[in-house]
């Protein structure tokens, strides 16, 4: 079947397939015309954001009721304090004085007892230290636990209007799907905590809480542990970051090397500008994150580290900026559903390009570059459901290194180019639904599986496109999956 859903991250050495995330077609009126104005794609973009964090509403229903059809059970609870004495009067008021210092809010967030912030200093306080196990000083191990903590109390359980949304306002919100040794101990912080890993100094390197029902909102707290952490995965959580309080944040982790917070809300108009000073990044991951809003082109110039990027399922209203394009080690980009304009003429300007999806962006429209085997480095390419026209040049059999190659569902014109069968390395090829006509061509048939590499070929062969059944591999509108 024709669909690159199951498509992957390629390992140029190997060929290893790494799965990616699943592109989502545009509705069609009655015309067959995509029916996405500008004035409806916000909400186009939040009904497919709310229909993907559903799914991980279900998954934090079913750990409110225990099963689909139980009935409902008080959340999970927090974690029991431990029962080691807390520290001295005197360690307590320097623990405190250390806490304030680095407060994000002049300690104004200290006035509510029941804000987080009030909870995690309350944490804090009952742990003596310096911990034994932690080779750092009273004050940065302090520093550390109360970042920690806020990111606990803000994000276990925390109801909100986004839960609400979800869940309604008289349901009880479910702790996380796991929160194994959070707040037990300051010992174990780097080896008992789920999702938590140290850097031989003792100071938090990783924090992976992807796929962990956290709710609240991930907390400017967290930038804290700027100095060390080089690694965040938030990805598929309902919490539910808004503008500069819930982004700007971002821009202070300049240490991080990957960040993926792909569908989690981090709602902003665009994407952050601060995210343009984190210089050591080298993955990221921000799709289907409610950003709406044309790139800042000066945001990706300094990210020269930058090597995969997803920002599918928003709404930039623009097209690529030339300063991301020209990244030097960014070879995997993914931007499908993002209602990106313009034309591929950016694709041979990409240095480094290994594999780029642009699938379901009617608005990026016009003919394939003549100069397109310019992206001699490129493996992996679909550009689905566009609106692409013109031909299929003959300049794509330049593309020597190209494995998997996706065009179906455009308005593309004339006859199927011999020379691609001189891509020997090429494993799919799909065409169809388009309004191509003619033969296809015998040399690419002789490129299919056992003899070639060839083994999926798909087109209009139910149509205009004459195709021995021993050739191509599916015919029309039924390859493509819905």
């Amino acid at each position: 079947m024709s669909t690159n859903v199951d498509g992957a991250k390629w390992h140029e050495d190997d060929e290893v397939e790494i799965g990616m995330e699943t592109p989502v077609d545009l509705g069609k009126d009655a015309d067959g015309e995509s029916e996405t104005p500008k004035s409806n794609r916000k909400v186009l973009i939040i009904g497919i954001i709310v229909v993907a964090i559903a799914a991980i509403a279900i998954g934090v229903a079913v750990a409110v009721s225990g099963s689909p059809d139980s009935a409902r059970a008080a959340p999970s609870p927090a974690p029991t304090i431990a029962s080691t004495p807390g520290p001295t009067p005197t360690y307590a008021s320097e623990v405190r004085d250390s806490v304030f210092a680095i407060a994000r809010f002049g300690g104004s967030e200290f006035d509510d007892p029941d804000s987080y912030q009030s909870r995690a200093l309350g944490w804090v306080l009952t742990q003596d230290l310096p911990a034994t196990d932690i080779p750092l000083s009273r004050e940065d191990q302090a520093s550390q636990l109360y970042a920690l903590a806020c990111i606990y109390y803000n994000t276990y359980a925390t109801r909100s209007d986004w839960t609400d949304f979800h869940f309604g306002p008289d349901v009880a919100i479910p702790g996380w799907f796991n929160n194994r040794g959070w707040l037990i101990s300051a010992n174990e912080v780097c080896t008992g905590w789920y999702g938590i890993s140290c850097n031989e100094e003792g100071k938090v390197s990783k924090i992976e809480l992807d796929t962990n029902g956290l709710t609240g909102y991930f907390p400017p707290e967290t930038a804290l542990l700027a100095d060390s952490l080089t690694y965040l995965d938030l990805f598929s959580n309902l919490v539910h970051n808004r503008g500069d309080l819930g982004n700007s944040w971002l821009g202070e982790m300049t240490n991080i090397e990957y960040l993926f917070y792909g569908t989690t809300s981090f709602e902003y108009d665009g994407v952050p500008t601060e995210i343009g000073l984190l210089t050591n990044l080298k993955e990221y991951d921000f799709s289907y994150t409610l950003y709406f809003g044309e790139f800042e082109g000066s945001t990706w110039t300094q990210l020269t580290n930058l090597n995969y990027l997803v920002m599918d399922g928003n709404a930039y209203n623009s097209s690529l900026p030339d300063e991301m394009l020209a990244l030097p080690n960014l070879q995997y980009l993914y931007s499908g559903f993002s209602f990106l304009e313009g034309s591929l003429d950016f694709v041979p300007q990409m240095p480094a390009i290994f594999e780029l999806w642009v699938d379901d962006n009617p608005g990026l429209a016009g003919v394939i570059p003549d100069n397109i085997a310019d992206a001699s480095t490129m493996v992996s390419f679909s550009a689905t459901n566009c609106g692409l026209t013109g031909t299929l040049p003959t300049q794509l059999g330049g593309l020597s290194e190209m494995i998997q190659l996706w065009f179906y569902n455009n308005k593309l014109t004339g006859t199927i180019p011999t020379e691609l069968a001189n891509l020997v390395k090429m494993k799919i090829l799909n065409v169809q639904k388009n309004e191509l006509t003619g033969d296809m061509p015998e040399r690419l048939c002789q490129r299919k599986s056992p003899f070639g590499r060839l083994e999926e070929l798909e087109a209009d062969c139910d149509g205009e496109i004459e195709c021995p059944d021993t050739c191509c591999t599916c015919c029309g509108d039924v390859c493509i999956e819905d």
